[in-house]
């Protein structure tokens, strides 16, 4: 029996598992000022202020979500500050929010908060979070300036809804690297599509700089061929830009888009023209209403403190209450392609897609944790390999080199799951309960920011935590 120090907290009896620390076992793992102080065989229950048995569960470091969605520059028909709690509720301990706006991501989490850690990046919108329509390098760089002092970390590129050049997009892409600032893409131009002609486009606009390509899989969804070759040639394209590029992509059927039309009745934006396509549907509003009647399309509503999807006449009702500008969803990623995007490997045995994330948030589809188990029952994968794509490889993509691991002194962010339906029974953050028995009991939230965003966070009132991308895999020996 070990007789340590005394703790503030001990999870009993879990099955922990670490395999940056080539830990897998019953195991007891101890806390003490908000750090991981201890995992050793028995824990002597007198050296422990308080105690959690999790046997039977599955005790692993938090689960670090690299595309969710907690905020929008826009005001929507729902408030994407409801997807704190639920990504509590699914397991998730921390978030990059993948194009909303680091201000109003702050706002949420005072409003919703759920004690979430949160990195947050601006959506580049012509003539909205941006003046012009095809921006001009200046204008680039004053708006990335502009994001990292008001507490963002970077920006993200909206190719299949607000497409820009693909010079222009290869300009943010140098702009962001130019200033050491996260820079994502949703891959689209003025020249193609949010689809595998988009995703051809990327190497070139990447250049020699460095890139977070989101959610392969949205590319490989039989839109230009077959999903099976598309995802062939998409994990060959991740392969050559192998030292360029930090990947992700998401397990859910169910995709999330917006149902916007212009006075003609047609669809505005790509992503939801490729969803009615997908089943023969025109691509106008005609076409939008008879999918949500059919059962095919789904709109989305606040319900119960938490968001959820709705069918049939009552989303057409939604989304005509909104004249048409409201969040839809349509399950139109094929399965293949989610199991071998989460499951392929180079020849050393490292995964081509860095992380498995969620899409999610605000939208209900946070089944990172819960479809990653699947597989791990199915044993595709292992259950270690299942904690470096959901904790380990993502706290190296943003550089929380202190998250992903049970290290000593390693921050005590931790996701109990039960192995028996797949599903996170627990989380904690810096040793702090923020979900128990699959309902949110955290607070507010820690907001991550650059040195840039410091003042910001001060005067947020949020705790708040400075990141340095240096430390990050997107920027790993960067110039």
């Amino acid at each position: 029996m070990v007789t340590p120090q005394q703790f503030d907290l001990v999870l009993k009896n879990g099955r922990v598992v670490d395999p940056a620390n080539n830990i897998d076992g019953q195991l007891d793992l101890g806390i003490k000022h908000g750090k991981i102080a201890m995992v050793a065989e028995n824990i002597a229950p007198d050296f422990a202020d308080d105690i959690i048995d999790v046997t039977d569960q599955v005790v692993m470091p938090g689960h670090i979500d690299t595309h969710a969605h907690l905020s929008s520059p826009f005001h929507r028909n729902v408030d994407r500050a409801y997807g704190h709690a639920m990504l509590v509720e699914s397991g998730t301990t921390t978030a990059l929010d993948l194009a909303g706006d680091p201000t109003a991501m702050a706002e949420g989490m005072l409003r919703r908060g759920a004690g979430l850690n949160v990195a947050s990046l601006m959506g580049l919108v012509p003539h909205s979070t941006i003046t012009e329509d095809d921006p001009k390098s200046s204008v680039l760089r004053d708006v990335i300036a502009d994001v990292k002092k008001r507490g963002g970390i970077g920006v993200k590129m909206l190719g299949g809804y607000h497409p820009f050049t693909p010079e222009v997009s290869a300009n943010v892409v140098k702009e962001a690297n130019d200033q050491l600032a996260w820079v994502a893409f949703h891959v689209g131009t003025k020249d193609s599509g949010s689809d595998m002609t988009g995703l051809r486009e990327v190497p070139g606009i990447t250049g020699n700089g460095r890139l977070h390509v989101a959610h392969i899989n949205s590319y490989t969804r039989g839109m230009v061929d077959e999903p099976h070759e598309e995802v062939r040639e998409a994990l060959g394209m991740i392969e050559r830009m192998r030292l360029q590029w930090v990947t992700e992509a998401y397990l859910a059927q169910a995709n999330g888009t917006n149902g916007l039309c212009d006075e003609a009745g047609n669809l505005v934006y790509n992503v939801a023209q490729n969803c009615l396509k997908a089943r023969g549907y025109p691509t106008t509003d005609e076409g939008i209403r008879a999918a949500l009647l059919d059962g095919y399309g789904s709109a989305l509503v606040e319900r119960g403190g938490r968001v959820v999807l709705v069918t049939g006449q009552e989303a057409v009702d939604v989304w005509e209450a909104a004249s048409t500008d409201a969040s839809l969803s349509f399950p139109v990623n094929p399965p293949t392609s989610a199991f071998t995007l989460a499951t392929a490997k180079y020849d050393d045995g490292t995964f081509r897609v860095d992380a498995i994330s969620t899409d999610g948030g605000s939208l209900p589809r946070n089944v990172a944790i819960e479809r990653t188990m699947a597989l791990v029952a199915f044993g595709a994968l292992s259950m270690g390999e299942a904690v470096i794509k959901l904790s380990y490889t993502p706290s190296r993509m943003l550089g929380l080199l202190n998250k992903g691991h049970f290290a000593e002194g390693a921050d005590g962010d931790i996701t109990v799951v039960n192995p028996a339906t797949g599903r996170a029974s627990m989380s904690l953050v810096a040793g702090e309960l923020i979900m128990f028995k699959g309902r949110a009991v955290g607070r507010g939230g820690t907001w991550l920011v650059l040195e840039e965003g410091r003042a910001a966070a001060e005067s947020s009132g949020l705790p708040f935590e400075v990141m340095n991308l240096e430390n990050s895999r997107l920027y790993e020996n960067w110039k």
